[in-house]
């Protein structure tokens, strides 16, 4: 006959147990309500508008997380999951779920570089962080197994031991936490000089508050693995994804919303390519834009509606402008 400690300790790891599935299942449901929610806006912005690169990794954020999830679902709460299918399985969900994180934070990253005025020094900086957080998640993953249950208990749950494991949450973090710091920089920066155009104002706070959230869910769920009971420590891993998911649709749809305002003017086209040593500048900058969408576009703020001379007509190709108080943004998309 078992002991009382065994009986309290099977009856607390079920507890756990049942208390993750359902903050699962309760992110699970935030994602498919927020994709019914802003579904008009997907078609609108998304599907009749140029397809690029970005729409590209919208697609990719917005359809393949919930088919993720709903295998994810299933094995958290499927009993035919065996012990040999489950420990095979835990490879794909934490290979998936780095795969997708990387999808979004690299959407943040190209929504960073055009931030700051398409700064190749910032961007080279990010995608060499990002490429070093999947290797890192990739050595993490490969210690990973899954959680053994008792008999009675079902679930298909992907942990880990030893010092690289918990990078399947610590690099993410480092990543977003620059990502953050960049965005609150510059939007300090934008919010400053925009005066009181309230358009403005709306576009880069949603912005900085989108990124907010996303990094704030993650130090979360970092900080769960580190100071939780060890069948806790991955219960917010599915919030924290699913929520940089939402954030991340939201961003590309703001950012869609905006290029709708009025067309761009491309009046300083031939100044800038005529520029001594800037003849190959406007083919690369329409490559960028065919390729990131309005992702890559930079935003700049001006009090007046005259022309910049010199090399600050340069700054104004494919920019977001401010003309009067009028929104001028690029609707090649």
């Amino acid at each position: 006959m078992s002991s009382s400690p065994e009986l309290d300790a099977l009856a607390s790891g079920a507890y756990h147990l049942l208390a993750g599935k359902y903050f699962q299942l309760a992110a699970f449901v935030m994602l498919v309500y927020d994709h019914i929610l802003t579904f008009d806006q997907e078609v609108d912005r998304i599907w009749k508008q140029k397809f690029s690169g970005a729409s590209l990794l919208f697609f990719i954020n917005r359809y393949v997380t919930p088919l993720q999830f709903i295998i994810i679902l299933d094995a958290f709460h499927d009993p035919i999951w065996t012990t040999e299918a489950c420990a095979n399985f835990v490879i794909f969900e934490g290979a998936s779920t780095v795969s997708l994180v990387a999808v979004c934070q690299l959407i943040m990253i190209l929504r960073v570089y055009a931030l700051w005025g398409r700064s190749l020094h910032i961007l080279v900086f990010l995608l060499v962080l990002w490429a070093a957080q999947i290797a890192v998640s990739v050595v993490g993953l490969r210690t990973g197994f899954p959680v053994p249950l008792p008999p009675i208990l079902t679930g298909c749950i992907l942990t880990g031991k030893g010092a690289v494991f918990p990078s399947l949450w610590v690099a993410p973090l480092v990543t977003d936490s620059c990502i953050f710091i960049l965005t609150i920089w510059r939007t300090r920066e934008y919010l400053r000089d925009s005066g009181k155009i309230p358009t403005i104002h709306v576009f880069v706070r949603d912005g900085a508050l989108y990124f907010f959230t996303i990094f704030m869910a993650n130090l979360m769920n970092t900080l769960i693995f580190f100071l939780a009971e060890d069948d806790l420590k991955a219960i917010g891993a599915s919030f924290s994804q699913l929520i940089t998911a939402v954030m991340v649709s939201r961003l590309v749809l703001n950012l869609r919303s905006s290029s709708s305002i009025t067309p761009y003017s491309t009046s300083v086209v031939s100044a800038y390519d005529s520029h001594p040593g800037r003849l190959n500048a406007h083919a690369q900058d329409s490559f960028m834009t065919r390729t990131l969408g309005n992702l890559g576009e930079e935003l700049d703020v001006q009090d007046g509606g005259e022309e910049k001379s010199g090399s600050g007509r340069e700054k104004d190709i494919r920019m977001f402008r401010i003309s009067k108080g009028r929104v001028d943004v690029p609707t090649v998309l």
